[in-house]
């Protein structure tokens, strides 16, 4: 890997503070971008729109998804624009390369009585019952990620207010909002997590967050999706909901309760508008299952079997 490209990744994660599991799917795609060119004796910053195309029709011929192709072009892109503004190239070659069209599928959420049993099944009391609908209350209701929330700090907070601090993407930081049952749910749980790091030999010396295990430690993304994986599992439920898919939900909800895309957009601290759009889209989807649902000549199954019983009782 050349060193323009080892500068570039270190750039990534000291100045825009991206996640090292990002730069590392950046670093890994411009070595394969790297490799690609040494076979005909190029490097990156010898490159032309013509090379960086044959790249990505390379991709294709691998059977790469369309995905997996955009973020290696997206990482080419990035490169090029940092050589560019610190002076080592006087153009960008992948400026008018285009993207991949996707096929966008609608993200996983529930419905509202869905999302209401769901939390309610969690009121087993103790260390783990607190927590986990600590957990999924303040998912529901602030619409942060689950990195967001695995990062929540103690000081972040302020019931008083119903509001918390979380840092998203890029280091970039804005406000949530907390419901009235995410407040009380928060205010339960934090007894038993002061009681824990007392037992936890120290441990809340080492951090302040919001969402601890049993050994006394801050919960991973990785532990959070477990715990809301279980809870499914306990349950019963056929539905499985990912712990982005409190995010989905929350938005759809948001959406499908009248607020106007900007707001939900703010809210979610998304940076480009197109990327909630996608929940006007899981609105029309919810109506047409609520649709499904209730109209007696909108399905297949139930419908059928009530008319084929009618017949039959004429007869």
């Amino acid at each position: 890997m050349s060193t323009r490209i080892e500068a570039y990744l270190a750039y990534l994660a000291g100045i825009r503070s991206l996640s090292p599991r990002t730069v590392k799917s950046y670093g890994e795609d411009l070595g394969l971008f790297s490799a690609f060119l040494e076979k005909s004796g190029k490097q990156p910053e010898s490159a032309a729109p013509g090379d960086i195309r044959s790249f990505v029709a390379a991709l294709v011929k691998e059977k790469r998804s369309s995905a997996s192709i955009n973020r290696a072009l997206s990482a080419i892109k990035g490169f090029y624009r940092y050589l560019v503004r610190f002076g080592y190239m006087e153009s960008n070659p992948a400026k008018d390369i285009e993207t991949l069209p996707l096929a966008r599928s609608l993200p996983s959420f529930l419905f509202e009585d869905e999302m209401a049993v769901f939390i309610e099944a969690a009121t087993d009391d103790g260390f783990a019952g607190s927590r986990d609908r600590a957990i999924f209350e303040t998912l529901y209701s602030s619409g942060c990620r689950v990195s967001e929330l695995a990062s929540l700090r103690i000081e972040d907070l302020d019931l008083g207010s119903g509001m918390a601090k979380v840092r998203g993407k890029g280091a970039k930081e804005r406000m949530v909002f907390l419901s009235g049952s995410a407040i009380g749910a928060i205010r339960s749980w934090l007894p038993y997590r002061n009681a824990r790091l007392v037992k936890a030999k120290g441990q809340s010396q080492k951090h302040n967050c919001l969402f601890i295990n049993y050994a006394g430690n801050g919960l991973s993304t990785r532990g959070i999706a477990y715990i809301i994986d279980k809870r499914f599992v306990k349950t019963g439920s056929r539905k499985r909901l990912s712990p982005h898919g409190f995010r989905h939900s929350f938005a759809t909800h948001m959406v499908s309760g009248g607020a106007d895309l900007r707001t939900v957009q703010a809210m979610l601290g998304h940076e480009n508008l197109s990327t909630t759009q996608i929940y006007t889209h899981v609105d029309i989807a919810r109506l047409r299952a609520v649709y499904d649902k209730a109209h007696p000549h909108a399905g297949s199954g139930k419908k059928t079997d009530k008319r084929e019983k009618h017949k039959l009782w004429k007869k």
